[in-house]
């Protein structure tokens, strides 16, 4: 066995040849992990030099945005990078095959969990347009924008605490979750976008920042001059939605360069147009006054670490006999249950969690989902809900192999048995039909919306009353029925809809 020694300068190589459980040591050969005893890291100065902070200092158009950064103490944050192996009793396995429905297909483990962020920065010219040209400036914008949402910690003036004003201004530019511009969304130019009507709906997501209870989202709408990716935005294409609602939202700009990512050792930084913040208007008229429909992998950092991988090549399939262990395509990622952050295991033995890949001929909206094989019984932490009342549907794909799962809303019992082999019936009061605007591939390559195939079901879970200050949890427990121990978790995404939405007789919702 051998000790090496690993300048710390060389993460970036390591990281994505984990996978193949080989470590490069400076720029010498591969070395097999399993021939390695120990590996020790020397301090090299110039790694910070490449972190999201370092790189957010060095550029000239965000430096006011930079020093709030400093200031509130994120900064530490930014410099972070925590990279370990999770699957350590899998040291010399890659993955495992399995089937899922009539699928052969292969699992490769997740290697590890980077910590990585995503950052949108206003730049300066931005800043000064409203006034702004001093932290203090900053500081007293933040105070109007906070200081209205919690009165309560109006008084606190310490930067680096996070119930004050600058330090929430601040958290809300930032997901914990290092995301590329064509993966905030599942837009990429000619293929994702094709699983969507955009006369219909806007390619949207949303995601949990640092700022407790606050969520943002991120939208690819059709605009013609206007297109491109917005945050905070409501309407449909370049006009209002069908409420009459438009808000126009801060739009990610490309630099000098004409480049939009920013990517660093440690996550992506984004130039953005105009001030992003979690005011009245972002938490009534657009997040609270929206349907929001969240695709299983947004809800868990962890799983948008690996997006690139899961999405994969969209239009191109595998054999459903021949699985392919290569990942040319994409991967299948198996995650441990204790390394899945937002989602919390309580079964003594769980079945393999594994979020399958894209595929244009999936009946899943984006192509991909989440299968459980085996027991399961978990909770997810939800995706943070303005305040208000708020009805929860889980959109599956209804099949032979599938659960029954028992389902709970904030503890409270709110179904105790969803069949999810019974494809939609329209006499059941708890059933919609898949969405209109959503669309998969035949196998002949035709586009087919989901409200044309029975087999894909929206739930109604139940309401949910959300207090916009703490978090919202949906608890997932496979019944233990005496057929039901092969039979397999398939989720692939939630709506979170309004009160306003749900119960609107005038203008309905579908």
């Amino acid at each position: 066995m051998k000790k090496i020694i690993l300048s710390i300068l060389t993460a970036t190589s390591v990281l994505p040849l984990m996978a193949q459980r080989y470590v490069i040591v400076d720029d010498d050969q591969p070395i097999l992990a399993s021939e390695i005893d120990r590996i020790s890291y020397e301090a090299n100065p110039k790694f910070y030099d490449d972190m999201l902070l370092e790189q957010l200092a060095s550029d000239p158009k965000t430096s006011l945005f930079t020093q709030a950064l400093r200031l509130t103490g994120f900064a530490d944050s930014l410099q972070s990078f925590i990279f370990h192996a999770d699957y350590a009793g899998h040291a010399t396995n890659d993955g495992f095959y399995y089937k899922a429905d009539f699928w052969n297909e292969y699992a490769s483990y997740n290697p590890s969990r980077p910590k990585r962020y995503t950052v949108f920065a206003e730049t300066d010219d931005v800043y000064a347009a409203e006034g702004i040209i001093t932290i203090e400036q900053l500081k007293a914008y933040a105070s109007k924008v906070y200081d209205e949402l919690y009165p309560e910690d109006a008084t606190v003036s310490d930067p680096t605490d996070r119930r004050n004003s600058l330090n929430r201004f601040v958290a809300y530019h930032i997901l914990p979750q290092a995301t590329s511009y064509y993966y905030l969304t599942v837009y990429d130019g000619n293929k994702l976008g094709l699983c969507f009507d955009r006369k219909l709906t806007d390619i949207a997501a949303w995601y949990g920042t640092l700022l407790p209870c606050a969520s943002l989202k991120c939208s690819y709408p059709d605009a013609g001059a206007d297109t491109g990716l917005y945050l905070n935005r409501r309407g449909l294409k370049a006009g209002p939605d069908k409420y009459g609602s438009q808000v126009r939202g801060a739009k990610i700009v490309a630099d000098d360069n004409n480049n939009f990512d920013h990517e660093t050792l440690n996550g992506y930084y984004f130039l953005i147009d105009r001030i992003l913040t979690y005011d009245r208007q972002t938490r009534e008229e657009v997040l609270g006054g929206e349907r929001w429909r969240v695709d299983f992998k947004t809800l868990s950092p962890d799983i948008m670490n690996n997006a690139p991988e899961l999405r994969g090549n969209y239009l191109v399939d595998d054999s459903s006999s021949d699985p392919d262990k290569s990942g040319k395509n994409g991967r299948n990622i198996s995650y441990d249950w204790n390394s899945i952050q937002n989602i919390t295991n309580h079964c003594a033995k769980p079945g393999q969690f594994i979020h399958r890949r894209a595929h244009c001929n999936f009946w899943s909206w984006q192509g991909d989902e989440v299968i459980v094989q085996g027991d399961f019984d978990m909770t997810i932490k939800l995706p943070p809900l303005p305040a208000g009342e708020w009805e929860v549907r889980m959109g599956y794909c209804a099949l032979e192999g599938c659960a029954k799962v028992k389902v709970f809303l904030d503890g409270q019992e709110v179904v105790d048995t969803l069949d999810m082999t019974k494809a939609y019936d329209a006499s059941n009061p708890n059933m919609k039909p898949g969405p209109r605007e959503c669309t998969h591939f035949s196998a002949n390559g035709q586009q087919q919306r989901f409200s044309d195939t029975e087999h894909l079901v929206r739930f109604v879970l139940g309401r949910l009353q959300s207090d916009g200050k703490k978090a919202n949890y949906l608890r997932l427990q496979k019944c233990q029925q005496a057929d039901s121990y092969n039979a397999q978790g398939v989720f692939d995404y939630f709506e979170f809809v309004p009160k306003a939405i749900v119960d609107n007789t005038a203008v309905p919702e579908e």
